[in-house]
């Protein structure tokens, strides 16, 4: 007879002596032995089927859907476990599992318990001790859902196989100590964060280096956000934030897992000073105040690196953004192929007829844009210094523009000072003291906005001086290096950077928005361009009326 063994323990029974998955092997494999049965497994390089760290409740455990596929295909005559528990502590599911094994004509054995499936006082027996076991299972949610409250407080993580990254958890103490050279990464995150860098750069900047996350795969953006956001790196421990809603299915109730869903507020508990923090609370908040402003203002969010032109793209005809697509170009290979598509196709209150494009197409089109302006990045060396003037000149200019406006601005609330205490003497009348009051009003508002605007030019001239220099660098490497050598986020930062936007329509580029000094190179090429061909054309024409002149008319 084919026997099918099955363990299994929780992470609460793993504390509890004599149910260990190693006890329960090798009582079960002697036990089958006794019997002079063939024990059968299908999972390679294991004698049984053995789920570590699974509750009871739920059946979806990988070795134990593994079993009752292999019941299904009736490769199996016999199940046996060591308790009856060990097999599932839901007793509805229980007893259908029990029942499918009837049908199948497959026996249950419980090897330290009298259980006969084939008879009716058996049966008995097996709906009483299921009936038990889910009961024990409910109490024991009462008695460690408590605990883990004790424990959290206490400053314990729970959750020991999941440290978040740059931290270790130390058994003994049930607490999280610092890995340094995890820590250092995440310190390194933090720091660039606030120096202005995005968490797609982040993740891009130790995608490039090679640097390989705890389970040797690469970072990616939500990683770094998440690392951002979370309270741990300050020696804070937050639990309960979220919780399985068994009531919900996966997948619009056709997955195998539940929901998992944020709780109330409320319900979670924050204990500060639980371990070792690795970023100082002050600069952590900067970063939370540094996301939520970036949040609000994000325009794009890239999903795939090959679409290099997301959020310069635009639809012509509704003016709405083109965004990157996969779609299956042969269902027999599975081949993909990268696609733009107007995103007013995702709402279906705008009507717009304009055509998807692929990637390809339209990169030929920008790279050829893009090759007119690296043939024309002499025109910045030769006007150097004209360069340099308008990098330098107007910022001088516009900062002594700001002093000026500064000082009429506190010109103007000392005499609206003035012009109050002379009023609350009894100097002036009130329509007076109203009418002059609103022009002083009116006039501050207006240096106000004067401020302000000279100041964001200042920034932006400033942004604008770095930005120029690293696009000329990228594009004099161009010219030395293939574009597939580059990485796909330097392309696609590059195009942020020489387009403010490229407006589509069937299939073609109809209209362009280039930033400078980008646009003065592009230009001077376009100039270049028509010049060469009016001169092929005149010369055309003089080879044409050198030869009619040269042919005698009755030739001709």
């Amino acid at each position: 007879m084919k026997v099918a063994i099955y363990t299994r323990v929780s992470t609460e029974d793993q504390a509890r002596e004599g149910f260990s998955l190693e006890v329960q092997r090798n009582y079960l494999l002697q036990y089958v032995k006794t019997f002079k049965w063939e024990v059968f497994c299908s999972i390679g390089g294991k004698e049984v089927y053995e789920d570590d760290g699974y509750s009871g409740y739920s059946m979806d455990r990988p070795a134990f859907q593994k079993l009752v596929f292999d019941v299904r295909n009736k490769k199996i005559d016999l199940v046996i476990v060591h308790k009856q528990d060990r097999l599932s502590r839901n007793l509805r599911e229980l007893l259908s599992f029990l029942e499918e094994l009837e049908s199948l004509g497959i026996g249950f054995k419980s090897a330290t318990e009298p259980f006969d499936t084939t008879s009716s006082a058996g049966k008995l027996a097996i709906q009483m001790l299921g009936s038990y076991a889910e009961f024990e299972r409910n109490r024991l949610i009462e008695r460690v859902f408590p605990g883990m409250i004790m424990g959290v407080k206490k400053g314990h993580w729970q959750g020991a196989r999941y440290a978040p990254y740059g931290y270790r958890y130390n058994k003994e103490v049930k607490k999280l100590e610092v890995h340094p050279e995890e820590a250092k990464i995440v310190k390194e995150i933090f720091s660039m964060y606030r120096n202005g860098k995005s968490t797609p750069q982040i993740a891009a900047h130790y995608y490039e280096l090679g640097t390989p996350s705890r389970q040797g795969g690469r970072f990616y953006t939500k990683f770094i956000s998440d690392i951002l956001k979370n309270k741990v790196y300050m020696g804070t421990l937050v639990w309960n934030k979220r919780h399985y809603n068994t009531k919900e299915k996966t997948k619009d109730g056709e997955g195998k897992g539940y929901k998992y869903v944020r709780n109330d507020q409320s319900k979670i508990i924050e204990v500060p000073n639980c371990h070792e923090a690795i970023i100082a609370q002050k600069e952590f908040y900067e970063v939370q105040k540094l996301l939520e402003r970036n949040r609000k203002n994000s325009v794009v969010r890239f999903k795939n690196n090959i679409y290099h032109l997301s959020g310069v793209l635009r639809c012509k005809e509704c003016e709405r953004s083109y965004r990157g697509h996969m779609v299956i170009v042969n269902h027999r290979t599975k081949e993909k192929r990268a696609w733009y598509h107007c995103s007013s196709k995702e709402s279906y209150y705008i009507k717009c007829s304009n055509k998807s494009v692929t990637a390809d197409a339209i990169n030929k089109q920008v790279w050829g844009i893009i090759d007119t302006i690296s043939q024309n990045i002499h025109i910045l060396e030769e006007l150097g210094d004209r360069i340099k003037l308008s990098a330098s000149d107007p910022e001088q200019c516009d900062v002594k523009q700001l002093e000026e406006k500064e000082k009429l601005f506190s010109k103007n609330l000392e005499k609206q000072k003035g012009l109050y205490e002379v009023f609350s003497e009894d100097k002036i009348n009130l329509g007076i003291y109203k009418e002059r009051a609103e022009l002083l009003r009116n006039e501050e508002k207006k240096l106000k906005n004067d401020i302000k605007v000279i100041q964001l030019k200042i920034l932006d001239k400033r942004n604008s001086i770095n930005l120029t220099k690293a696009t000329q660098d990228f594009l004099l490497r161009l010219k030395s290096t293939q574009q597939n050598k580059q990485s796909d986020y330097a392309i696609k930062t590059f195009m942020r950077i020489i387009f403010k936007n490229i407006y589509v329509y069937d299939q073609e580029i109809v209209k362009m928005e280039l930033n400078q000094p980008w646009k003065m190179c592009y230009e001077e090429g376009l100039k270049w361009l028509k010049k060469e061909k009016t001169e092929q054309k005149q010369e055309k024409k003089a080879k044409r009326s050198y030869v009619s002149f040269c042919i005698p008319s009755a030739a001709r």
